[in-house]
């Protein structure tokens, strides 16, 4: 055991859920279109919140949950956040995964009432679902279901499970929410998601009102020595943020690492446009790149892809790098998009592209979908790997017009896409637990230190130490509840986020 504190940087937290109730909104700042969707998690009716990872869709759930009751006691509603990174849910199916999962709504409804009243039910849907609608009687106020971290891309087999649950659970005084990736569903044979659920995608755009403030603010919020820095031409605070913002397709969690690096080598000299091409083509090689190698043990069946979704992206990059300079964004055909779907599925997963059009019309004949392209990335590629006071101007300040991939004479339609394996468990769970030290795929990962205290102790495995309780961690030597809560954030990156 020990009492020893870890390092607390703010900005090594990669997760919403890393936060304290307290500090989390302390530090966290959301733009006009994230109020919108807020409300739309607070209000009637079942909502399924949709992006990549990263994108900020727990942080919304968190933040809609502490604005009603119990946190808001007068609000009219009460709300209960429920994280479902259990490993028993990731290892169930049928009525095993939905006892599991009823047991866990009315532990969180029971913690919630603050002992005020007391909750129970039989781990049965209905049954549930009766007691749920009760309970909002009693308190004269409509229930919010905050569900996060309800679908796992490498394995979608309970989601089916899960989507019965949740349509089950509604009614008018209770309605449910949760986030999904881009492109799952498999949504079970009973839930229609057009008409069971509103879909809202989380997208922070950069041609949305408030783009360029809501990432200024973090960085004055988290980053207090980068906010008073001193800037050179062109480069402002809020120039900074929006190509930082822009550079990571507005993904919260790519914005966050990249303001570390910024940080780490500005060393109170002034930040100019080299300092921050430098973040870019570190994010690039460091952090962009690397994170094949760690997605691809948790996509499950899905592993395969990952070598299809690299070649897909390099050749999306070289195409948009070589035609009139650097565009932005590029508009895919919607036959290449339906020939691989999950290939670019895991792209926007990862944060290498968001997708900004569903479906647009083509010089080149036909529709496609328009997709942002991660400018570290697209900056890798450029002749020079250099970012210019030129290049950065245009592409805070000029509209972009994207490149087109079509059918004909793109390297896309050579790649060849591997179906998925069969019956494939997630090998993140077999992974030796050495791979979750420190590095560019985890960024703030485990020392090794604590990697022989692990091992030693007989948990040499992802899934072992997912497994252990916080007593049996604790009774480590050298670890402590700061040490567990590290652990326990570096595991949940490994296998849920």
């Amino acid at each position: 055991m020990s009492n020893d504190g870890i390092e607390d940087i703010t900005g090594l937290r990669l997760a919403a859920e890393d936060w304290e109730p307290e500090e989390f909104a302390r530090y966290h700042r959301f733009s006009r279109n994230d109020e919108r969707v807020i409300l739309k998690l607070i209000g009637h009716g079942p909502v399924l919140l949709q992006g990549g990872r990263g994108s900020g869709k727990s942080a919304l759930m968190i933040a809609a949950a502490q604005r009603v009751a119990p946190y808001v006691p007068e609000s009219p509603i009460f709300g209960v956040y429920i994280s479902l990174r259990q490993m028993s849910l990731l290892r169930s199916v049928g009525l095993g995964y939905v006892k599991i999962l009823c047991d866990l709504i009315i532990d969180r409804v029971h913690t919630a009432l603050k002992g005020e009243r007391n909750f129970s039910a039989p781990p049965e849907v209905s049954a549930l679902q009766q007691r749920l609608g009760q309970l909002s009687t009693e308190l004269g106020k409509r229930i919010v279901l905050f569900f996060d971290d309800a679908a796992h891309i490498g394995r979608e087999v309970s989601l089916g499970d899960f989507f019965d649950t949740f349509r089950t659970l509604a009614s008018s005084n209770v309605s449910c929410k949760a986030p999904i990736y881009p492109g799952v569903t498999q949504f079970g044979n009973r839930f229609d998601v057009y008409n069971d659920a509103t879909v809202v995608d989380v997208i922070r755009d950069e041609e949305q009102p408030g783009f360029t403030q809501v990432f200024a603010e973090i960085v004055q919020l988290r980053y207090p020595t980068l906010a008073a820095a001193e800037f050179t031409k062109p480069l402002s605070l809020e120039g900074m943020a929006r190509l930082l913002g822009q550079s990571v397709v507005g993904n919260m969690r790519g914005f966050v690492i990249a303001c570390n690096y910024v940080e780490e080598l500005h060393d109170n000299q002034p930040i100019g446009v080299k300092l921050l091409g430098q973040t870019l083509l570190h994010l690039a090689q460091n952090h962009y790149w690397p994170l094949f190698d760690e997605v691809r043990p948790k996509l499950g069946k899905y592993a395969p892809m990952t070598e299809p979704a690299e070649q897909v992206m390099r050749a999306m990059l070289q195409k948009s790098a070589t035609e009139d300079g650097a565009h932005r964004s590029a508009l895919v055909h919607r036959d290449l998009i339906s020939r691989m779907p999950k290939v670019f599925e895991i792209l926007e997963y990862v944060g290498f592209i968001s997708r900004r059009e569903a479906s647009r019309a083509m010089k080149s004949g036909g529709r496609g979908s328009r997709f942002v392209l991660n400018l570290c990335n697209l900056l890798e590629v450029l002749p020079g790997n250099r970012l210019t006071t030129t290049l950065f101007e245009r592409w805070t300040n000029e509209r972009d017009e994207p490149v087109e991939l079509h059918t004909r004479g793109s390297q896309l339609s050579e790649i060849v896409v591997p179906g998925p394996l069969e019956d494939a468990e997630l090998p993140i769970l077999k992974t030796e637990i050495s791979r979750l030290k420190k590095s560019a795929a985890y960024p703030y990962g485990l020392t090794d230190q604590k990697i022989k205290v692990l091992e030693s102790s007989g948990y040499s495995t992802v899934g072992s130490v997912a497994d252990a309780s916080d007593e049996e961690l604790d009774a480590l030597y050298s670890i402590g509840p700061a040490q567990i809560r590290r652990i326990r954030n570096v595991v949940a990156q490994a296998i849920w986020m």
